[in-house]
């Protein structure tokens, strides 16, 4: 009874505590710290662009195209025939066009905002690229009406994340960019939304449902696409499933290009969004046909249920799913029967990364895993670099586990903001993800992305440290170790938190190692096992570290792994800052290379658990098998059916995001 009082009072005093501190809350639009390195909107120098043609060859997604100046009416020059012109409604901005570039002329600004109402507004001629990027704010609008300004100032905002944009566009409900502020309110249903926010990669099986969606939907209602995967393909143009032009389908109001798009192109759409509305802008007519192919099927198939027993769908469109659906079968407030149901982020990795070059594969991988894209990355080089035998430069070394560990930290506070919003804990939803954005500054300096990184090329890493990097490094990082304290106190000692997690989805040492789990998962289930230990890579061999590991196997003892951690990366982190050799940090390795005939795999530990590549080289350039062994499709596909039996309905999200889903790994 002492005890539960004591933890009672130091939550409460935790508490009070936090609100006399101020969150991040950056001033809008877009004044916050965006990196000097950014990988930006480019910008072309046209005199000395000698027309090599390279940009154009590395381009993976085929958003630079060579063209004739000489014809255009508005070059002066007769002598000079190809420049590039780039397509940012394809672009992923990952940069490698300008690394290849041998004058230098392709350079990337770190202007991050490409947006407007029609598609072909982002393709840029060579005059276009010539000039800076500007950032041009809204032009204010008559107010229409009342009734016209009202609705301007109070937007309700349907999210469908279908893809990796949504991890960009999370950080909008979080106290950085605080989407309140604007007047937008996050709905519970079609029925009461009218601004529908697509994030992403669109299947076949997605679209149906948003087209279901949009129907829902009262007039006037408005369509925002995120990403370049919606306008054209985006990365994934050459896989089979991929829906390329989503206006085919519903019309769309605003597209947002980027891949993903940061979160101050969000607010800019909006904002120009807000004043068109006021002005008494309606949405575009709904003009689009539904063909037969796109109907949702029926849920519930002949299935013999007794009187008590129904289904329910938890996802794909459910804010405590992801890109996941499961068909439950319940009696009452029980889960009889859990089924996955898969395919909504299905890509063909494996397939396209055949299709690509092994240079130009830097810029895929980290698809698979949107939340830990550095872990893809280093795993993929490293399998590249075993069979085409490179020795990485030792400072290398080092820059990769800085960002893998930075990696790690956000991944696992974003899975804590996941499950305490699935278990209503709302404020240390926004804790966490505040503190997250901290995480993603500190990689957007180092590598020159939030998400995804494009940090590593076989033989390396593609940039070194930035002059300011390791006093912000730090500086982070003394912030966070006390903010672990208050995590523990908050949430951890909280008896609310415990009774939600405590003794729910117990996974025992032998289920998990039946089960192929590893990482947090595994190691709160009494397993000490983790690669960076067992089987050192980089330079972990060279730090001191603890592999914090429980026994208890529940959701709760998952997210203390997963805190303690964090813990254990920052100490990582100083290390590594502390300890950095001088040197090189790359070896070159052409963008069109042929590597060695043989084969290598490839293991690291990723923020999920253990993650494998094996790769088979015929002598070409492109790799001519490609295989990933993700620390997902266990825990998620086999085990997770096993784990639900019995539980509560309200049990499901927790139980699903203490193993920390990642849809796009499993579904790849």
């Amino acid at each position: 009874m002492f005890e539960k009082l004591k933890n009672g009072l130091t939550v409460l005093k935790t508490g009070l505590t936090q609100l006399t501190s101020k969150p991040i809350t950056y001033n809008f639009p877009p004044e916050m710290p965006i990196a000097k390195n950014s990988r930006g909107r480019h910008i072309l120098n046209l005199e000395t662009c000698k027309g090599c043609k390279l940009c154009a060859k590395v381009c993976p997604n085929g958003a630079i195209e060579m063209v004739d100046r000489a014809a255009s009416d508005q070059s002066p020059q007769k002598d000079v025939a190809d420049y590039p012109q780039l397509d940012f409604s394809r672009c992923c901005f990952c940069g490698l066009c300008v690394d290849v570039c041998p004058t230098e002329s392709l350079q990337m600004t770190n202007f991050p905002v490409v947006i407007g109402p029609d598609k072909s507004k982002f393709i840029f001629s060579p005059e276009m690229l010539a000039q800076p990027p500007e950032l041009m704010h809204p032009e204010d609008t008559k107010i229409s009406d009342i009734a016209s300004w009202a609705r301007s100032r109070s937007l309700w905002v349907l999210n469908y994340f279908t893809g990796c944009c949504f991890i960009e566009a999370v950080p909008w409900v979080s106290s950085g960019f605080d989407m309140e502020r604007f007047g937008l309110l996050v709905a519970d249903s079609p029925r009461h939304a009218d601004v529908l926010l697509i994030g992403g990669y669109v299947t076949v099986k997605t679209l149906r449902r948003i087209i279901r969606i949009y129907q829902q939907m009262p007039k006037p209602k408005f369509v925002l696409s995120f990403g370049n995967c919606p306008m054209s393909g985006g990365t994934y143009w050459d896989s089979y499933n991929t829906i390329k032009q989503i206006d085919k389908y519903i019309p769309v109001d605003v597209w947002i290009a980027g891949c993903p798009p940061r979160p101050e192109p969000i607010g800019v759409a909006i904002v120009a969004a807000m004043k068109h509305i006021q002005n008494g802008y309606t949405g575009k007519e709904e003009d689009a046909t539904f063909t037969e192919k796109l109907k949702v099927p029926p849920f519930s198939k002949q299935e013999t249920l007794n009187p008590n027993e129904m289904l329910i769908p938890f996802g794909p469109q459910h804010a405590g799913s992801g890109n996941f659906n499961l068909k439950l079968k319940v009696n009452g407030e029980s889960v009889i029967e859990a089924t996955p149901q898969v395919g909504y982020l299905h890509r063909g990795f494996e397939k396209l990364m055949e299709y690509r070059t092994w240079y130009q594969n830097a810029m895929l991988i980290q698809r698979v895993c949107v939340l830990d894209g550095a872990s893809y990355e280093i795993a993929y080089i490293g399998a590249v670099e075993k069979i085409a035998g490179l020795e990485v430069p030792e400072r290398a070394k080092y820059l990769r586990v800085i960002q893998a560990e930075l990696s790690r930290i956000q991944s696992h506070l974003l899975n804590l903001g996941l499950v305490t919003g699935a278990v209503g804990f709302k404020t240390m939803q926004m804790i966490t993800w505040g503190d997250r954005e901290r995480f993603l500054r500190l990689l957007d300096e180092l590598t020159g992305g939030r998400i995804y990184h494009v940090y590593n090329v076989p033989g390396g890493v593609f940039r070194d440290l930035t002059d300011d990097f390791t006093e912000l490094a730090l500086e982070t990082i003394n912030y966070m170790k006390q903010r672990v304290n208050m995590y523990n106190n908050l949430m951890m000692d909280n008896s609310s938190f415990k009774a939600r997690t405590m003794d729910i989805g117990k996974i025992s040492s032998d289920v998990a190692i039946e089960n192929d789990v590893t990482g947090p998962n595994a190691r709160a289930s009494g397993i000490n096992f983790d690669v960076r230990k067992s089987h050192p890579y980089e330079a972990y061999g060279k730090l001191d570290f603890e592999i914090p590991t429980f026994k208890e196997g529940d959701a709760y003892h998952r997210m203390v792994a997963r805190i303690s951690e964090i813990g254990e990366s920052l100490n990582m982190i100083e290390e590594a800052l502390n300890n950095l050799p001088p040197g090189p940090f790359r070896k070159k390795f052409a963008p069109l290379k042929r590597v060695p005939e043989g084969e290598a795999i490839n293991c690291i530990e990723s923020a999920r658990g253990e993650l494998c590549f094996h790769l088979v080289s015929s002598g070409a350039n492109t790799p001519y098998r490609a295989k990933i062994r993700g620390p997902t499709f266990g825990p998620i596909l086999v085990l997770l059916p096993e784990l639900l039996k019995g539980c509560s309905i309200a049990d499901v999200p927790v139980i699903y995001w203490s193993l920390d889903q990642c849809p796009a790994d499993h579904d790849r």
